[in-house]
């Protein structure tokens, strides 16, 4: 049985319900999380709060095949590799609700009538795999006006090319990997509107010093010559079919159908106070045909309102429970 997508994405069915179908779900159909959920000793003597549930170590995606019974395969996704610990891999069953996450998400922050995107992902660009660059392609494809496309590498961005956008009345919108943004402002780029956003996506850290956040946000603002709070962010991994977004900030909000808590690394079925560092964790409901419930490698806090901060990653550990993949086919 396949999930109805209406039901993932509408706001008149309560989270909570969606969560407790999504749940019980996993359990009849995942035999990954099945596996999980028996190697913690949980029944299905009661569905726990969506804050309850236990959160599959993303690892899994590396060490096995994530599916639900009676699902197909029509895309694989596949995560760059870096630092030598082998590749995730994502099975898509239904390319229309990656599709519809990413359209909602996306469009309600930058609509398509009045952005044009221009694309800049060295890294990425080589990995015919990428989540985002199928995500960015479609977003391309997708612009009315067709002003959108991805920018060439090792070549600065020219006014010339900004200015088709601009004399058809729309802003440009410039989405790229963090460090490859910044390579563009080497490579001698002219500077942007003051209307130009720019969304930059983390990455291309292997070739160069890590820097903070704000300091990556303020050296984009500078060399673009745009307001910083023009400057965002966008949170995803080959791992989620939903995408998180920092408007002029730091600070991430998630759309209404996914839900991303700080764990304790010592106690993933515990969740961190507000202001407390941990592991981020995150229910994402368009994950529906392989895991929604997801416990990420990456550090991060939350703050009173909700919206959550990345602070880097964990080092490489093996949380308890992870052995229970060993004997799943």
């Amino acid at each position: 049985m396949m999930w109805l997508m209406a039901d993932l994405f509408d706001q008149n069915i309560p989270f909570k319900n969606r969560v407790e179908e999504a749940y019980s779900y996993q359990l009849s159909k995942n035999p990954v999380y099945r596996s999980f959920i028996d190697a913690l000793g949980m029944g299905m003597d009661r569905i726990p709060m969506p804050e309850e549930i236990p959160l599959l170590p993303i690892r899994a995606f590396k060490d096995t095949r994530v599916i639900c019974t009676g699902c197909s395969e029509k895309l694989l996704f596949k995560s760059s590799s870096t630092g030598g610990e082998g590749r995730s891999s994502h099975v898509i069953a239904d390319p229309e609700i990656y599709r519809t996450s990413f359209r909602t998400e996306f469009y309600r922050h930058f609509p398509e009538q009045k952005y044009s995107i221009l694309v800049y992902a060295p890294g990425y660009s080589q990995n015919p795999d990428s989540s985002l660059i199928w995500m960015l392609n479609d977003l391309v494809m997708n612009d009315p006006d067709g002003l959108s496309k991805f920018l060439p590498l090792n070549k600065p961005l020219s006014s010339e090319t900004v200015g088709v956008i601009t004399k058809a009345g729309k802003k440009v919108l410039l989405f790229g990997a963090a460090f490859g943004l910044l390579d563009l402002i080497e490579l001698g780029s002219d500077p942007l509107p003051d209307s130009s956003h720019i969304i930059e996506t983390g990455g291309m850290k292997t070739h160069r010093r890590e820097i903070s956040k704000n300091e990556l946000r303020k050296s984009l603002s500078r060399g673009f010559e745009i307001p910083l709070s023009h400057v965002h962010s966008e949170y995803g991994m080959c791992e989620m079919q939903s995408q998180c977004y920092a408007l002029g900030s730091e600070w991430f909000g998630s759309p209404h159908w996914v839900k991303v808590m700080i764990r304790d690394p010592e106690n993933p079925l515990k969740n961190c106070p507000a202001g407390t560092e941990g592991k981020i964790g995150v229910i994402d409901l368009a994950n529906v045909h392989s895991c929604p419930f997801i416990l990420t490698e990456d550090r991060g806090v939350m703050n009173e309102d909700g919206k959550f901060r990345i602070l880097g990653r964990w080092s490489s550990s093996n949380l308890r429970g992870c052995n229970f993949l060993i004997d799943v086919d």
